[in-house]
C-alpha cells in the first residue's frame, strides 16, 4: 500500500511516474466499485476506463496533509463518475413523453409521502398524490427499466404491495464489494454529522428503532426526529450525487 510520503512527494513535484505508481496500487478499488454496475447495458471495459480515469483525477486532487485516507477520498469520486456516465447515456429505449415525466416525478413524490407517512408509500398512495391512476404509476415504474441502468434509489413494485428499492434485487455479487462501497460512503457522510444526527442514525439504522421510540429515548418530539432523519438522508443523497 502507498504511504503518505509518496502522496506528499507527488503533490510537491507532480511526477507522472509517481502518479502512475499510485494509480496502479489502487486500481483494485476500480475493480471493486464497478462490480455493482456490471450487466446493466455497459461493457466491462468501458466501466473500467471510466473508473480508472476517475481514480487518476482523485490522485491529482488528493491532499495528504488534510489527514484523510486516500481510499475514503477516492471512493466517492469514482462512484460519482460512474453514475454520471450512466446518467449521460439517458434513456436507451423510446418512452412516451408523458410516461417519462411521470417517472421523473415519482422520486420526489415518494420522498414527500415518506416524510408524511413515515414509511415507503404504496402505488395507490402515489397515484392519489400525483392525481394519476394506479395503472399510470405502474406503467411509469415499468418504463423506467428502459433506462440504461437502474438508479440505486430506483423503486419497483413488490407484488403490488409496496415500492421497494431496486438495490434489494440487484444482481448477485460478493458481499465484500458492497461492504467496501457502503462503508466508505457511510464513513464519508458520518464525519459530517452533528451529535444529534449521529445518535439518531445509530438508533434508527443500526438498532432499527422507530421514530417514536427514539423520540421517547431522547426526550424530544417525533417531529424533531423526523427532521433529523430527513437531514441524514439529504446528506447521503448529496454524497451519492458527487
Amino acid at each position: 500500500m502507498i504511504n503518505q510520503e509518496v502522496f506528499l512527494q507527488y503533490r510537491q513535484n507532480r511526477n507522472i511516474a509517481i502518479r502512475n505508481q499510485i494509480v496502479e496500487a489502487y486500481l483494485y478499488m476500480v475493480e471493486i466499485l464497478i462490480r455493482r454496475y456490471l450487466n446493466k447495458g455497459v461493457d466491462y471495459d468501458d466501466l473500467y476506463q471510466v473508473g480508472a480515469m476517475a481514480l487518476v483525477a482523485a490522485v491529482d486532487r488528493f491532499d495528504p496533509e488534510k489527514g484523510f485516507e486516500f481510499s475514503s477520498f477516492a471512493t466517492p469520486t469514482i462512484l460519482g463518475e460512474i453514475k454520471r456516465y450512466f446518467r449521460d447515456k439517458e434513456w436507451s429505449m423510446k418512452v412516451p413523453r408523458r410516461t417519462k415525466e411521470i417517472s421523473l416525478k415519482l422520486s420526489s413524490a415518494k420522498e414527500e409521502l415518506f416524510e408524511k407517512c413515515g414509511r415507503t408509500p404504496t402505488v395507490a398512495e402515489l397515484a392519489e398524490h400525483l392525481e394519476l391512476t394506479q395503472e399510470e404509476v405502474l406503467e411509469a415504474i415499468e418504463s423506467s427499466k428502459a433506462y440504461a441502468t437502474y438508479s440505486l434509489n430506483q423503486s419497483i413494485d413488490d407484488s403490488e404491495r409496496e415500492l421497494v428499492n431496486y438495490e434489494k434485487f440487484a444482481s448477485i455479487e460478493e458481499k465484500g464489494y458492497n461492504s467496501v462501497e457502503d462503508f466508505e460512503i457511510i464513513k464519508a457522510v458520518f464525519k459530517n454529522f452533528n451529535e444529534k444526527e449521529k445518535s439518531v442514525f445509530k438508533l434508527r439504522y443500526v438498532e432499527n428503532k422507530t421514530q417514536s421510540d427514539i423520540a421517547e429515548q431522547l426526550g424530544v418530539s417525533q417531529m424533531t426526529i423526523s427532521r433529523i432523519e430527513k437531514s441524514i438522508r439529504h446528506k447521503f443523497h448529496e454524497e451519492l450525487q458527487r
